[in-house]
Formats: C-alpha cells, sequence, structure tokens
C-alpha cells in the first residue's frame, strides 16, 4: 500500500542521514501518523526528536499512535523525544536493554494509559517527562532509575505513587501538579538531594514527616486551584533551611506562622488568593525576599495599603508592629465644612495663638487646602512627657474644593 507524502518525506530524511552519518535527526512538524521501520538502520543516531516544534502551526505537527519495533535498535542514542503525538502505549523494545545510553525521554503530551515493566532498564536516564497523559498508575520498576535527576508527571490521573519512587536517589526535580494525589508516600524523604517540588493542584492536605530530609530544597509549589487543601502551611517546611521560593496560592491559609521568618533565604513569596488578614512580624525579617504575592487576601486596611506601596513598605509596617518598635504618636487632623464658618479660627483657637481666639472681620478666606504640619501638639492622656502632634490640614470651604476632600481621608 502506497505510503502518504509525509512518510516518504521522513523516509527521505533517514536516508540522507544514514549516508551523511548524522548524529541528530529532526523529524518534528511533518504530519507523521507513521515512522518508517528505516529509523533503526540509523546506529550512529544519538538524538531523535519527534515531538512538536512549538513554534510552528499545531495544524503541521505528528500525529504518531505507535512506534516500530526498530526504534529499539538505536543502541547510541541518548536522547529521545515523542512528545506531543498520540501514542497510547509504548512497545517493550524502546525500553529493552539495547538502549543503554539513553539518558533523556520526554513522553509528554500522549495518550499514554500505562507503562511498560521494561522502562526501568533504562537505567542510564537522567531526565523523564511524562506529564499531560492518561496515566493511572505508575509501575515500581520505576525506582530502578536510580541516575534519575528530573522526573514530570503532572497533569496525569495517577491516585498513588509507588514506595519504590524512595529508591531515585540522584533525584532533584519531581512535579506532580495536576493529578489525583491524596498522599505522598513516606518513602520519598530518602530523596535527599530535592531541589524543586512541586505538587499543586492535588488532593494533598499533608506533607510526610520524612520530608525533613530535604535540606537542598530550593523551590516548593503547593495549593488546589478547585478542591480540599493545606488550610495552614505544613510544619514540615521548617526544616527546608535553604528554601528560596515558597508558592502556595490558593491554599486556604488564613493565617501564616511565626516561623516563616526562620527561612532566612526566601525571596519569592506568593501567597495569593488566599484567606489572610494579617501577615507574622518576624516576615519583615527575610532579608533576601524580594518579591511577595498577597493579591486577592481580605488584608486589613493597614496592610493593604502598605502592600500597594510595594514590600519595602509591608517590611515597615510590620516592624512598627513590633513591641519594641519607637512609637509614633501622630494624627491628621482635618477641618471640612461650609466656607466662611470660622474653620480657621477654630484653628488657631485650638493653637492657643495669643489674640487669635476670637473671629476677624477680616480673615482671610482659605483656598484649597493649608497644612500645618506642627502647628497643634497635646499631651498624651496617659503617658506623662509624651505629646501627641497634630497635623492640622484646613480645607477651603467653597464649592469648588469639595469635591477633592474624599482624597485627603483614609481609614
Amino acid at each position: 500500500m502506497p505510503k502518504d507524502e509525509a512518510y516518504q518525506q521522513a523516509e527521505q530524511k533517514i536516508a540522507e542521514a544514514l549516508k551523511t552519518g548524522a548524529t541528530e535527526l529532526d523529524l518534528r512538524t511533518m504530519k507523521l501518523t507513521e515512522l518508517p521501520e528505516s529509523i533503526g538502520q540509523l546506529k550512529q543516531l544519538r538524538k531523535l526528536d519527534i515531538g512538536h516544534d512549538w513554534k510552528k502551526d499545531d495544524k503541521d505537527k505528528n500525529q504518531l499512535t505507535a512506534l516500530p519495533d526498530s526504534l529499539g535498535q538505536l543502541t547510541q542514542l541518548t536522547s529521545l523525544d515523542l512528545s506531543d503525538n498520540q501514542l497510547t502505549a509504548l512497545p517493550d523494545s524502546l525500553a529493552q536493554a539495547q538502549l543503554t545510553q539513553l539518558t533523556e525521554l520526554n513522553l509528554s503530551n500522549n495518550q499514554l494509559t500505562a507503562l511498560p515493566d521494561s522502562l526501568g532498564q533504562l537505567t542510564q536516564l537522567t531526565k523523564l517527562d511524562l506529564s499531560e497523559n492518561q496515566l493511572t498508575a505508575l509501575p515500581d520498576s520505576l525506582g530502578q532509575l536510580t541516575q534519575l535527576t528530573n522526573l514530570d508527571l503532572s497533569s496525569n490521573q495517577l491516585t498513588t505513587l509507588p514506595d519504590s519512587l524512595g529508591q531515585l536517589t540522584q533525584l532533584q526535580t519531581l512535579d506532580i501538579n495536576s493529578n489525583l494525589l491524596k498522599y505522598l508516600p513516606e518513602s520519598l524523604g530518602n530523596l535527599e538531594k530535592m531541589n524543586l517540588l512541586s505538587v499543586y493542584d492535588t488532593e494533598i492536605k499533608v506533607l510526610p514527616e520524612s520530608f525533613a530530609n530535604f535540606s537542598e530544597l530550593e523551590g516548593l509549589l503547593i495549593g488546589n486551584l478547585d478542591g480540599e487543601t493545606f488550610g495552614e502551611l505544613p510544619k514540615v517546611i521548617t526544616h527546608f533551611h535553604n528554601l528560596k521560593m515558597l508558592d502556595a496560592p490558593h491554599c486556604k491559609l488564613s493565617f501564616i506562622p511565626d516561623w516563616i521568618g526562620s527561612l532566612n533565604k526566601l525571596n519569592n513569596i506568593n501567597l495569593s488568593n488566599n484567606s489572610l488578614i494579617d501577615l507574622p512580624l518576624p516576615l519583615a525579617q527575610l532579608e533576601h525576599l524580594e518579591k511577595l504575592n498577597l493579591n486577592d487576601n481580605p488584608l486589613n486596611p493597614a496592610l493593604q495599603s502598605a502592600y500597594k506601596q510595594g514590600l519595602d513598605a509591608v517590611k515597615a509596617y510590620l516592624r512598627s508592629l513590633e513591641q519594641n518598635a519607637e512609637p509614633l504618636y501622630e494624627a491628621k487632623l482635618v477641618l471640612v465644612g461650609e466656607g466662611n464658618v470660622g474653620k480657621t479660627t477654630l484653628l488657631k483657637a485650638l493653637k492657643s495663638e495669643k489674640g487669635e481666639g476670637a473671629p476677624k472681620k477680616d480673615e482671610r478666606t482659605t483656598h484649597g487646602v493649608e497644612i500645618d504640619i506642627h502647628g497643634l501638639k497635646l499631651p498624651h492622656p496617659e503617658k506623662d512627657g509624651v505629646e501627641i502632634q497634630l497635623n492640622a490640614w484646613d480645607f477651603g470651604g467653597q464649592d469648588v474644593y469639595r469635591v477633592t476632600h474624599q482624597f485627603f481621608f483614609s481609614r
């Protein structure tokens, strides 16, 4: 049966690569529905890309539903990209012992529902991407991939993870976003080199106590956009002394514990879409903090005002609440009302300016607003020797100025 044009073009590329002894072959975005068996002739090939070129139109991407057994003959292959196809299963030949050099395997964005046990034979793998498939379970044999440093399991239908993943002691990045997981195995605590852990958009409510071993963890992403979630920050986070990024949106947090101030390497905190009203005072001690996201929280008015001004203002606000902070006894005294009713005269009387207490026929009318920063000082009602400074804002009462009054009030 004659093959389509895309198949013939792929055969031509394979023949050319065989002729030139090429070590890399790019078969992306060719509208392939079948991969030629002749691919197995490229014994010298080290990199094969049959995925999708995201710079090009989706209508041209490959649509492979199966792979030829000859693919297992590429014994020198170190990188294989099969992403963004329509694969529903993997042939055992792909994972047979011949592919002993394979270090990177990308199977993301396919239709895989299960993985063969033989996948565990690819013992040189350092990067494995299984994201955006339909996996409901993982084989225990994945625990044999002891060289893995990056494992992406996001956007599947996983309900559990095998305990054998605790054998992946070289793992540094684990992404299990967007799954149906409700808990994580304690065995993952063996992964002491973990650098980035992402469990966002799962049903996980607690982190295992064994995660206290994650002393090298720099990035943690938690939270659930739609379902039940943590409700409070897991206390095991206190052991993450190298943590730089804490991403915890949609966690239904109503408070942040004081111990966050002990994570002194934090430089990026995302607490958006929670139920926070206040922040703990120790947060102001985070010297390396550069980014703080508090969007979509019911912050108290003072904190909200500081947040709008930026991180430095938030830290200053928190420091002002510390018990040993120097109190600032200062307030704003605003005088508003109709024109020519004696607001300016009243202020002068309050200030006890000599001879200024009585109304004058020739009192100058106030235009706009006159601000007297040091005009009025009163003794503190409870603290001897302490004065309260009232900064007087004397507004003109003419109609044209009244619309501006609202801009000078605050809660």
